[in-house]
């Protein structure tokens, strides 16, 4: 379904995204451009954000959601610990497709050190500067598009009214962009969700809290940046 004709629709369709739990990055241990991004693992903290989350979200809800991950190493930990916090059965999951897809990876920041681009960031834009050796907010805006799209196509052939996706904040950020139909410098206000945070998009009026709306959508579990 296209998406401009989204908001014309009346479609139940209710959209979790989840960041990924704390990651031995966050507290330090590693370090993404040394040790490769892809490769980070969750912390223990990180492993029991995931399970918490699980809980809340319940058996229900991801018993009927199709399911996205991204496949860096600390998504699909997380993935898995909200499996097992939501007391879904191995022999249910057996039963139920997860669709890994590369589109959903964190921004890449390259293989150098970002501390010493900061002052280029701020020169150039924080959506536009793209990482030495790797990309720009803008570039992971683009892929994460594509991805709505195919996601979109999917819901219309299952009829779903549920989707569930573990990635990253900076793509969760990209993806409440596109979907809400913001603008970039309502992109810079977004402060990145914090580990494990659940932000939903769902219909407006079952969203008192909605940061951003659009047509009959809002979304909630994001914040702004301090001014």
């Amino acid at each position: 379904m296209p998406l401009n004709q989204l908001a014309d629709t009346e479609m139940a369709l209710t959209i979790k995204l989840v960041r990924h739990g704390e990651s031995r990055a966050n507290t330090g241990e590693l370090l993404a451009h040394e040790v490769g991004d892809h490769a980070i693992s969750l912390s223990d903290q990180g492993h029991e954000q995931a399970r918490r989350v699980g809980a809340e979200l319940g058996a229900d809800f991801v018993r009927r959601a199709l399911i996205y991950v991204s496949p860096y190493r600390r998504a699909r930990e997380t993935l898995q610990g909200i499996l097992a916090g939501s007391g879904v059965s191995a022999e249910e999951l057996a039963q139920q497709r997860i669709y890994d897809d590369p589109r959903l990876r964190e921004v890449e920041h390259g293989y150098e050190p970002i501390e010493p681009q900061e002052e280029l960031r701020k020169t150039h834009g924080w959506f536009y500067y793209r990482f030495r050796g790797g990309e720009s907010p803008a570039d992971c805006y683009d892929r994460t598009s594509s991805f709505l799209e195919s996601m979109m196509r999917q819901v219309e052939r299952k009829s779903a009214d549920s989707v569930l996706i573990v990635t990253h904040g900076l793509t969760i950020r990209c993806f409440v962009m596109r979907f809400l139909h913001l603008s970039v410098e309502d992109f810079d206000t977004l402060a990145n969700p914090v580990n494990c945070a659940v932000v939903t998009i769902a219909d407006r009026d079952h969203l008192p809290d909605s940061l951003f709306t659009s047509g009959r959508w809002g979304v909630s579990g994001l914040t702004c940046r301090p001014l």
